[in-house]
């Protein structure tokens, strides 16, 4: 039986739907891209329509890619932005890579694809990494390389953002963004986002 957490969950939002004077962008992501997605459509205003698509499901999910797949159809997207590493600690590279590409080869007609990294992660309140996470967000992210280099994406480097930031722009449990955080990577998606349209 494949391996769930504990909760799951899904969160989506698209503003001005019916519009078709400016190009439409999908944000996919998790609680990561869930927490930027506000101020990353602020940043893009007139510019461009940000919808997004975030959920705890892990890329390991038939349920992950039938979402995805439907989503991504319902509307014309001239850019999708993806960032999904933090769920699914049990996934291996070679699992996390497969689902990646199978995903891209499934969305990527005629529309720019931008592949994030993952951020990285602290052992709770210390400023120590999480040891297991960091395995997995190494691994995840030179899957995310070796995926652009041969689809021909663009890469968003959000793990060097974050790396960037000081511990006090991470909440406690390590993973997730103060508003100080947040705002540094969404300055970070709306720069790579413009790079793309």
């Amino acid at each position: 039986m494949r391996q769930k957490e504990q909760k799951e969950w899904l969160q989506s939002w698209c503003d001005d739907t019916n519009n078709s004077d400016l190009p439409r962008v999908l944000l996919i992501g998790d609680s990561i891209t869930r927490a930027y997605q506000g101020v990353v459509r602020e940043g893009l205003k007139g510019i461009c329509y940000v919808d997004y698509v975030a959920t705890s499901y892990a890329i390991d999910s038939p349920i992950y890619h039938k979402l995805i797949n439907v989503f991504v159809q319902d509307s014309d997207y001239a850019v999708i932005h993806f960032n999904h590493g933090l769920h699914g600690i049990h996934i291996s590279k070679r699992t996390y890579q497969s689902g990646v590409k199978k995903l891209i080869k499934k969305i990527a007609d005629k529309k720019k694809i931008v592949l994030a990294t993952t951020t990285l992660v602290y052992n709770g309140t210390t400023k120590r990494r999480h040891g297991a996470w960091m395995k997995r967000v190494r691994e995840r992210n030179a899957a995310i390389f070796e995926i652009a280099n041969q689809f021909g994406c663009k890469i968003n480097d959000l793990f060097a953002t974050s790396q960037e930031m000081p511990r006090e722009f991470f909440m406690s449990d390590g993973i997730h963004h103060t508003l100080q955080g947040v705002e540094r990577l969404a300055q970070a998606v709306v720069k790579s986002i413009k790079n793309s349209l």
